[in-house]
């Protein structure tokens, strides 16, 4: 209801902090959640980084953690946003309805197909958030409970399917949506649209953003392309949208404005990926942050060659990594400790060795035809090599696999989303941006201390958490029991979420789920089996479990470098020192 004196939006339920810079706020419902969005959204505050509706939650993601009480404060005061009812205008979604679980549906619903067709089309949808993947609308009935239409409470298959195809639309809980790429699911599949719902060359990429009104328009069928020829288009499409940038590209060279080839991939190791600091302001889509696992390791390696702190460089799992230098090139390595070894082209200068304990935030000097070899890791996992200037194509060995990797503002590979520039392979020429100015490097003999300390001497790595802000549900029994053990890293870990064994916590009847919630780099969910999962850089925007706690920025930094079998134990912290609680309601 209208606040008539102010004209103010009614306060949230519950205002919780998630993390040291975040809160995630309840609402009533969905719409609850969609006005309040748009409200933040039209006042723009400073400091905000992410802003993240889902089914009764909104997340407010700022930059440092003065933003938490800042951020709870605007929420207890909102106006009203001016157009708040036409939320971010309407779209018409072609449908076919063909789906292999439509008569099942409208049998669980107890209607016809016929009728399921008429009342799905008739209904008019609202994006509730995004999540799950890039571009994946969770729509929601305007009216769901109107005598004229089902309650599309439709529960999810019992045996999910290894890969639905791209644009199918389904049905889950109470939800519709839309599949904008091949990936597995367990929705129910009612019918097909070839609607593009994500496209990075588009501003805004996804089609169907929160707050967006949807109608569904059936379509006659139309003969589906076999899978062979499927793949063929998507090349094709793929090369088509690439064929401009690469003309950009040459015509740059010509110009003397493009950036300049710096490294030879010779071996990439294990897996050697293109990270910067990320591509925030993006997750109400779908699109996590993403970009380097350990942050501090990028900002000091950066540093220590000259570049801005978040400027594109290799993160490198455990090594060895193997580069040839094109050109003279200063590189500097940092995160996991490990050993650098230089040969050196010019054989009347004698090669470089560097042990694991002295080898990081070192400015290091390579000739043309120098050969830089980094790792295996000795301790830890993740290692950063920056180089000047910053990387900022890669020059594959096809030239049809050329990439400029720039992706919606970063130079950043998600692993989940398949988004940004591909795994580096051996052949591979990583190109940097011009230097403007070639600084003196540091002789190979004069140390460099490293500004911190990644891995104190001690056989279980400490990790920094703020509790919340789902505890409450898990009751203090988990939390006791998240901070009083040890946890080992498994082994199927990675950069979507590093998983946990250990004594399972305890999970009291009916918290093992929530309705979905935004989440952010460092939640602690824990699952049915009591076994926490902690989210990486490339994490799920939206999940359906608690979160019992959020890593700092340093204790996420941490994890990023223990590997399978690393010992942690999470301590509590204030976040900025101080204690803080949400405003009263009004």
């Amino acid at each position: 209801m209208r606040d008539g004196a102010t004209d103010t939006l009614p306060p949230p339920l519950r205002v919780h902090r998630a993390g040291e810079t975040s809160i995630l706020a309840e609402y009533p419902d969905t719409p609850a959640v969609l006005a309040a969005a748009a409200a933040v959204r039209a006042l723009s505050p400073a400091h905000l980084l992410e802003l993240v509706p889902a089914e009764r939650t909104l997340l407010l993601h700022g930059a440092a953690p003065r933003d938490v009480r800042l951020f709870a404060d605007l929420l207890s005061r909102l106006p009203r946003a001016a157009r708040e009812e036409s939320g971010s205008g309407e779209s018409s979604i072609g449908i076919v309805y063909d789906g292999e679980d439509l008569e099942e549906v409208a049998e669980l619903l107890a209607m016809s197909t016929d009728a399921l067709i008429s009342a799905h089309s008739g209904a008019t949808w609202a994006v509730a958030f995004g999540g799950f993947a890039p571009g994946f609308p969770y729509l929601v009935a305007d009216d769901p409970h109107e005598a004229s239409g089902p309650p599309w409470e439709v529960p999810r298959r019992a045996e999910p399917r290894t890969s639905v195809p791209a644009g199918a639309v389904g049905l889950a809980s109470r939800y519709c949506g839309i599949y904008p790429r091949p990936s597995p699911g367990g929705w129910q599949l009612i019918g097909r649209s070839d609607a593009p719902l994500f496209d990075v060359h588009r501003e805004p990429p996804a089609l169907l953003s929160p707050g967006t009104r949807v109608r569904f328009t059936p379509q006659r069928a139309a003969s589906r392309p076999t899978a062979a020829t499927a793949a063929a288009l998507a090349r094709a499409a793929r090369e088509a949208a690439a064929v401009p940038a690469r003309l950009g590209l040459h015509r740059g060279a010509e110009a003397g404005t493009t950036s300049r080839p710096a490294l030879e991939a010779l071996s990439p190791g294990p897996l050697a990926l293109i990270e910067d600091a990320g591509r925030p302001g993006r997750a109400s889509i779908g699109v996590s942050r993403s970009g380097a696992f350990d942050r501090g390791a990028l900002q000091r390696a950066n540093r220590a060659v000259g570049n801005p702190s978040g400027a594109a460089a290799l993160e490198i799992l455990l090594g060895p990594l193997a580069l040839r230098a094109a050109a003279p090139t200063v590189v500097a390595v940092s995160g996991a400790q490990a050993p650098v070894r230089i040969g050196r082209g010019d054989d009347e200068v004698s090669d470089v060795e560097l042990p694991a304990d002295v080898s990081r935030e070192r400015a290091l000097a390579l000739d043309p035809g120098d050969r830089i070899e980094v790792g295996p890791a000795a301790d830890g996992l993740r290692l950063i090599l920056a180089v000047r200037g910053g990387i900022t194509q890669v020059r594959r060995q096809d030239p049809a696999d050329d990439e400029l990797l720039e992706v919606l503002g970063a130079r950043s590979r998600d692993t989940l989303s398949d988004l940004g520039p591909d795994p580096l392979q051996a052949g591979d020429l990583l190109l940097v941006a011009p230097e403007r100015g070639l600084d003196a490097v540091p002789a190979a003999g004069d140390a460099v201390p490293s500004s911190s300390a990644e891995h104190p001497d001690e056989d279980t790595i400490r990790i920094a958490v703020l509790i919340g802000p789902r505890a409450e549900l898990l009751g203090d029994e988990a939390v006791e029991a998240l901070l009083g053990t040890d946890w080992t890293v498994r082994p199927d870990s990675d950069r979507v979420g590093v998983r946990l064994d250990g004594p399972a916590l305890p999970v009291p009847p009916g918290a093992a789920s929530v309705p979905s919630e935004p989440m952010l780099p460092g939640a602690v969910q824990v699952p049915p089996s009591g076994l926490p999962v902690v989210f990486g850089p490339d994490h799920p925007t939206t999940g359906g479990y608690p979160v019992i706690a959020v890593l700092t920025r340093t204790g996420l930094d941490r994890l990023a470098q223990a590997g399978p079998g690393t010992r942690l134990r999470f301590v509590t912290t204030d976040g900025d020192g101080t204690r803080w609680s949400p405003p009263a309601r009004r």
